[in-house]
């Protein structure tokens, strides 16, 4: 009889009640970051599809759950590609597409469609992270910088962290830009001078873009001599409220996200947490780092060309050592740290 419901559950989740999720997002042109009216969006290798509104927005609902290639395209500007862009029963993923001008020839038009997303300063030694690249990425677990690691001109100096060096230079000679806010190191446990920690405090559920320059960048970064990482935020969805639950090895989390005012604004926020010193302490050991960061992004818009936004990222560390009694522990036989960070 238990048999008998399992298949009935199954025959009801797959062919009565088909799982799908949707899309929603907007186009905007990249240079003047106005809303692209009728902008084309296509899932590929399906009949799906749909245009901008006024507002350049667009909302595709029941996709089938899957990964997909969308595009967004219109005439007189480059087409644009998000590949393995995944699709969740009974959620919502956020897009941003900004496409780049181009001359349109009255005779014949050429056009070469690539995969890969062009840097927004189309400068040698570039590169460009999506939200789809970073979820799919086998190695780096999430942390945006041990991403960097596998990219042409980047090393690290050691497994224990997501410490980068470039081209041979410092890892204080690096730049962490979020929203436009400057963060002098992104993650727990960081000592001062470097740019690296054991931990990232960036929850990369928050990310849309990463533009990772290892030279040649523009002068408006200012004078950091090796890299700089500049991190774009996506915006909280518009239309639900959302709530996402995360256990892993980095620890346990929230993340909220919906409208506010009137569907006028949207804000996102999480808060995470490490448990493993509850696991380890009940073990009878206490050499276990503690550590906890929030986020949050409030973002209002005014008209279609101006909106207010509010950032704010912050960490506390903790690590406690007594007295373990043992010679290889030598000079960290009583460590009492802690510290905390914070950026708006």
């Amino acid at each position: 009889m238990k048999f008998i419901f399992i298949i009935f559950t199954l025959f009801l989740q797959f062919y009565i009640f088909p799982e799908t999720g949707s899309i929603v997002g907007e186009v905007i042109d990249l240079d003047t970051h106005q809303p692209l009216v009728g902008a084309n969006i296509i899932i590929e290798g399906t009949d799906i599809g749909t245009a901008c509104d006024n507002l350049g927005r667009f909302i595709i609902a029941k996709i089938p759950t899957g990964s997909y290639t969308i595009t967004a395209s219109m005439i007189g500007y480059k087409k644009a590609f998000r590949t393995n862009v995944n699709i969740n029963s009974n959620r919502q993923t956020p897009l941003k597409f900004l496409l780049v001008y181009q001359d349109v020839e009255s005779d014949v038009v050429n056009i070469k469609a690539k995969y890969f997303e062009k840097a927004k300063d189309a400068i040698v030694s570039t590169q460009t992270i999506d939200r789809s690249e970073i979820r799919s990425d086998p190695v780096g677990a999430y942390d945006i910088q041990m991403m960097v690691h596998a990219h042409p001109s980047v090393v690290t100096n050691t497994d224990q962290n997501n410490e980068i060096i470039v081209r041979g230079g410092a890892p204080s000679e690096n730049l962490f830009i979020i929203d436009n806010l400057e963060i002098p190191n992104p993650n727990h446990f960081g000592r001062v001078g470097t740019g690296g920690g054991p931990i990232n405090i960036i929850n990369t559920e928050f990310v849309e873009r990463v533009d990772f320059y290892a030279g040649g960048y523009p002068a408006r970064y200012g004078d950091k001599q090796s890299s700089v990482m500049d991190i774009t935020l996506r915006e909280g969805n518009y239309s639900n409220n959302e709530t996402d639950f995360e256990v892993s090895m980095a620890g346990i989390g929230i993340l909220l996200e919906g409208p506010i005012l009137n569907n006028k604004g949207s804000y996102i926020s999480s808060f995470r947490k490490s448990f493993i010193e509850d696991l380890i302490e009940s073990a009878g050991l206490t050499s276990v780092p503690k550590y906890s960061n929030m986020q949050h992004k409030f973002t209002y818009n005014l008209n279609t060309k101006s909106k207010l936004i509010f950032n704010f990222i912050g960490a506390v560390d903790n690590i406690n050592i007594n007295d373990e009694n043992r010679p290889d522990l030598l000079g960290a036989e009583n460590v009492d740290f802690s510290g905390y960070q914070y950026t708006y």
